[in-house]
């Protein structure tokens, strides 16, 4: 059962490993996708060259689900009237970030990656050049909770996916060959979007390709676990520079982002063993924020605290529930799961 500040959204899962489901139903918080856009991200990170573009990037993202995301009574999520109404590019817009949201939520509940990041975010961060015949290449790197390398590709679409778009999927997806000197052990691609039957448009659905095909221009990711998970939690302590402090809860600092009714929070310990890390103790960071992620944190968590050791609060229910969506038909319709 849905509960009333969650979401439903159902996914088919195309070509990935027979112990995965074909089809399946992802429940989540508004938190986890906020949570989601902001690990999703690409700003750089560095703070000394590009101030705190990084949170100012989030807040843009993250204020995008109560002006446009909605929440039907069943709890798929849906799209306000004024979202249907935005002229292309902005839908562009709207779509590719949703994407990229619902790609971190595919990635976390059903691949159980625990950390994942921008490509580019990374390669920013430590100056990575690509050859110029490259600039195809999938969205999101990261690493399962069971250990291994992860790469994603994410796309949004405001309508049905077709088969030119598969194809696009398939080829992108595949087109990081290792990740640190170890080939993937997963490399898919996911596709949010609105279908449409008989011209009425329908919840949210994903769609997650993995074939096995590598491209033919595929490339290698040098990456060090260490300046990894520096990378990763740099933008969460931007957050809580940038936002107004408060009160340490249950061991999490916390910021709070007062017009956007936001807060993030990271636990204390990860905060200061990651602020050493960028003092210079960088050498063994990866595997001692992993042994404090399994010290510190509880084993029955609220839905919006995460297994990275941050969590996120909004207050954004009244905007969800708002009733300016039009209704749709076809909300029991199973076909399209």
């Amino acid at each position: 059962m849905v509960q009333p500040d969650e979401f439903e959204v159902w996914y088919t899962a195309e070509d990935f490993p027979d112990s995965f489901h074909k089809t399946g139903r992802m429940v989540f918080t508004v938190e986890a996708l906020a949570h989601a856009l902001f690990v999703t991200g690409r700003a750089p990170q560095d703070q000394a060259a590009f101030g705190w573009t990084s949170v100012y990037e989030w807040l843009h993202r993250v204020a995008l689900i109560p002006a446009y995301i909605r929440r039907a009574p069943t709890g798929r999520l849906t799209r306000s009237d004024l979202a249907r109404e935005l002229d292309r590019s902005e839908k562009v817009g709207l779509s590719y970030t949703l994407g990229q949201g619902m790609t971190g939520i595919f990635s976390q509940q059903v691949i159980s990656v625990r950390f994942l990041m921008h490509v580019d975010r990374y390669a920013a961060r430590y100056g990575i050049r690509f050859a110029a015949n490259t600039r195809r290449r999938a969205d999101l790197f990261g690493e399962r909770e069971t250990g291994g390398w992860v790469v994603a590709e994410a796309k949004g679409r405001s309508g049905n996916i077709d088969d030119e778009l598969k194809e696009t999927m398939r080829a992108q997806k595949r087109t990081i060959r290792s990740v640190g000197g170890e080939p993937p052990a997963l490399a898919y691609a996911c596709a949010a979007h609105f279908p449409q039957y008989k011209g009425i448009p329908d919840h949210l659905k994903l769609h997650a390709v993995d074939p096995v095909e590598d491209e033919f221009e595929a490339i290698d990711l040098p990456v060090d676990r260490n300046r990894f998970a520096l990378a990763y939690y740099e933008p969460f302590l931007a957050a809580l520079d940038t936002g107004q402090e408060e009160p340490i809860t249950d061991g999490y600092q916390v910021a709070s982002f007062g017009p956007f009714r936001a807060s993030i929070g990271v636990l204390d310990v990860v905060v200061q063993r990651v602020q050493q890390a960028g003092q210079g103790r960088l050498d063994g960071l990866y595997q001692d924020v992993v042994e404090l992620l399994e010290t510190h944190l509880a084993t029955a968590r609220p839905a919006n605290r995460f297994t990275d050791g941050t969590f996120v609060t909004t207050k954004w229910q009244e905007a969800l529930n708002h009733d300016d969506w039009s209704a749709e038909e076809g909300e029991g319709f199973y076909g399209w799961r």
